[in-house]
C-alpha cells in the first residue's frame, strides 16, 4: 500500500553504520553488546565512579522547590532551626567527570539548569565545553619557543581519549556535545529513562570496524556508553530500585509541601534530592575515602599507553582530586590541578 515503502537511508555509502541498521529493529538498535573490558580495568573506572560520586556527596543540595516548606522525602537534611541545608539550589544533583587516557583527571561539573534558568545547562555539556577551553588555552608563552610543536592536536580528535562518568545516563543533548567532541567512552551510573537509550542508539548507528582479525577495533563518533553494573559499580542497581520506589510511594507521600500545595512530583531529579539518594552518596564518599587508604585488588596494572597511570597512582591522583576540589567550596566552578 502507498506511505508503506521503507525510504532510503540518506548516506552515500551501504556500508556506513546507519545504512547497516536501517530496517533493524528498534530494540536491536538500542542494544549493546557486553563490554569487553578486564577486572583491572573496570577497578580503574570504580575509583573513578567512586570519585564522582564522592563530589556528587560533597555539594550535594536537595532544596529543589527552595528552602521554603517541608520535605517528607529529606527529614535527615533538616537543620537544628528547622532549615533543610543546602542553601540556594543551582541546580540538580548531576555531576560529570572527565578522564584522559592515561589515568590523570582533568576536571569535572554539575548541572546548572537553575542558577543559569536554562534547561540546557547539563552536567555533561558543561564540562565538555570547560575541557575544551582549558585544552585551547595557551598559558605557557614564557616557557614554550615558537619552535615547539603545538600543545594539543586537531579539535576534532581532542577528547577521543578521554573517558566521561557522569552520575546519571546522558541525554540527547548531552549525547550530541559528547559525539561532536569525539569523546571515547561514558561511564554512567544510574539509568534515566527519560533518555530512551539515546547513547546506545548513537553509539549503534556510527560504530563500525576498522582492520581486520585480530587487529580489528571498532571505531564511533558518538562514545560507547558504559552502565555501572558493567564494571562492579554496586550503587548503579541500588540508585535505579531507589527510583522506582521513590515512583511509586510519591503519591502518597509527597515531595515538598506549601501552603497547603503538595508537590507529588515523580521526576528523577526530584529523588536525587532525597534522604535515600543522598545516603547513595555518602556511603560511596566513605567507600572511596576507605579505599585510598585500603589496597586495590590490581595496584600495579596500567594501560599500554604512553604516559600511563598504574590504578595506584590512578588512586592516588584521584584523592587528590577531591581533597583539592572539596576545598574550593564552589559547585562545579572551573578548576584546574
Amino acid at each position: 500500500m502507498p506511505g508503506d515503502e521503507v525510504p532510503e537511508p540518506y548516506v552515500l555509502s551501504e556500508n556506513a553504520p546507519i545504512a547497516r541498521k536501517w530496517t533493524s529493529p528498534l530494540y536491536e538498535v538500542a542494544t549493546l553488546g557486553p563490554l569487553s573490558a578486564t577486572e583491572q580495568e573496570k577497578e580503574r573506572h570504580r575509583i573513578h565512579s567512586l570519585l564522582l560520586f564522592a563530589l556528587m556527596r560533597r555539594y550535594f543540595n536537595g532544596n529543589r522547590n527552595g528552602s521554603r516548606g517541608t520535605y517528607p522525602w529529606r527529614e535527615k537534611q533538616r537543620e537544628d532551626d528547622g532549615r533543610y541545608a543546602g542553601g540556594d539550589y543551582l541546580g540538580h544533583n548531576i555531576g560529570a567527570l572527565a578522564v584522559d587516557g592515561t589515568g590523570e583527571v582533568i576536571d569535572f561539573d554539575f548541572n546548572h539548569n537553575q542558577l543559569f534558568n536554562s534547561s540546557a545547562e547539563h552536567a555533561e555539556a558543561r564540562l565538555i565545553r570547560r575541557v575544551f577551553s582549558l585544552t585551547q588555552l595557551y598559558d605557557d608563552w614564557q616557557t614554550r619557543k615558537p619552535s615547539d610543536p603545538p600543545r594539543t592536536r586537531g579539535y576534532s580528535t581532542l577528547l577521543s581519549d578521554v573517558t566521561v562518568y557522569t552520575s546519571l545516563e546522558s541525554c540527547a543533548q548531552c549525547s550530541g556535545v559528547m559525539a561532536l567532541g569525539q569523546v571515547g567512552q561514558v561511564v554512567y551510573l544510574q539509568r534515566d529513562p527519560g533518555t530512551y537509550h539515546i547513547g546506545n542508539i548513537m553509539w549503534n548507528l556510527t560504530a563500525r570496524e576498522e582492520g581486520g582479525g585480530a587487529k580489528a577495533q571498532i571505531k564511533a563518533t558518538a562514545p560507547r556508553p558504559i552502565p555501572g553494573s558493567e564494571i562492579g559499580f554496586s550503587y548503579f542497581d541500588e540508585l535505579n530500585e531507589l527510583y522506582r520506589e521513590y515512583y511509586d510511594a510519591v503519591r502518597t507521600k509527597p515531595f515538598h509541601e506549601w501552603k497547603g500545595k503538595k508537590d507529588k512530583t515523580s521526576a528523577l531529579t526530584a529523588f536525587l534530592c532525597t534522604d535515600e539518594a543522598l545516603g547513595v552518596f555518602e556511603r560511596a564518599r566513605k567507600e572511596f575515602l576507605g579505599l585510598a587508604k585500603g589496597k586495590l585488588t590490581y595496584p600495579k596494572y596500567k594501560p599500554k599507553k604512553p604516559g600511563a597511570k598504574t590504578n595506584q597512582e590512578v588512586l592516588a591522583l584521584a584523592v587528590q582530586f577531591h581533597d583539592y576540589a572539596s576545598d574550593v567550596g564552589r559547585r562545579g566552578t572551573p578548576h584546574d590541578l
